[in-house]
């Protein structure tokens, strides 16, 4: 007797029957994805880790080689060095002379000593960058240009730092250029005829308070020394004892009152302490004791008339 199963039946059966497949894999399935999880790398890939093995074998042998060949290599090379100077020594390329342009208080011993060159040296051992920034080193050097030129010369151009005032400072007297540099601390007789400048800062502002008295040649000449104050601005003491006090700003305007006021009045020659300029419309002058004393003198002479 056959089992009759409708179709639909059947299909959901079936249908049921494929789902559990999936669903629940078998044990022998599951240990096998276990198995793979866990197992070492040289199981997964046995390639990479020989080839692993193999470089590291590699680099022991090939570093200790590496470093025997940069040593013979660098011996090699400082050989061979030695032997291209001997060769151009002995082709006449040695130094012979140093010619020296634009030096006047640089003394040639200094440049020498700076240079560090020996006649008879070989030429190509002389390195002018070297000797250049050395040379550039001395207080009164600003630039210096050196050349290696046929015949066994070492050229040498310096442009020298202009001496711009002496500067007192903590009672000690040295002479400056423009940009502050320390030219000279002994031997300041033959640089009497500088401007004297006074304070802690007074070199960086010189320069600025210099132009502005270029204008007046004359009225420069009796400014004895100028008086940084306060980090803000100057005094001028002048030869006939005046002190003229100049404003932080409007420096040139100042100056130029003072120059045609002492042009047109001669208020120098007069019995004048101290001239403050530092108002811009207004100028107050100071008398001194004695001329104060005259002034009253001749008020009271004038009230009893």
């Amino acid at each position: 007797m056959r089992l009759l199963i409708p179709s639909a039946l059947w299909r959901r059966l079936f249908s049921q029957r494929r789902n559990q497949r999936k669903k629940a894999p078998s044990a022998r399935t599951a240990r096998t994805k276990r198995t793979m999880r866990k197992a070492p790398l040289r199981t997964r890939h046995p390639v990479l880790w020989k080839a692993r093995l193999g470089f590291l074998l590699m680099a022991v042998v090939a570093v200790p080689g590496w470093l025997l060949f940069s040593q013979q290599a660098a011996e090699l090379g400082r050989d061979l060095r030695g032997r291209a100077i001997n060769l151009s020594a002995n082709a006449g390329f040695i130094i012979h002379d140093v010619l020296m342009e634009g030096r006047s208080e640089t003394t040639r011993a200094a440049v020498l000593a700076a240079l560090s060159v020996t006649y008879g040296q070989p030429l190509v051992t002389f390195d002018p960058e070297t000797a250049r920034e050395r040379l550039e080193s001395i207080s009164w050097v600003k630039n210096a240009t050196i050349e290696r030129r046929l015949g066994g010369t070492i050229y040498v151009r310096i442009t020298e730092r202009r001496p711009m005032a002496l500067w007192q400072r903590k009672g000690r007297f040295v002479v400056v250029d423009e940009d502050g540099m320390i030219l000279a601390r002994d031997g300041l007789g033959r640089f009497s005829d500088l401007p004297l400048i006074v304070g802690d800062d007074a070199p960086q502002h010189a320069p600025e308070l210099l132009t502005v008295m270029s204008s007046g040649p004359d009225l420069k000449k009796r400014v004895m020394a100028a008086i940084r104050v306060g980090r803000r601005r100057w005094d001028l003491q002048l030869d006939a004892g005046i002190r003229v006090r100049l404003p932080v700003e409007n420096q040139k305007q100042a100056w130029e009152t003072l120059r045609k006021l002492e042009q047109r009045h001669e208020i120098l020659t007069r019995d004048v302490v101290a001239i403050d300029l530092r108002l811009p419309d207004m100028m107050v002058m100071q008398l001194s004791a004695e001329a104060m004393e005259k002034l009253r003198e001749h008020e009271e002479e004038g009230r009893d008339t």
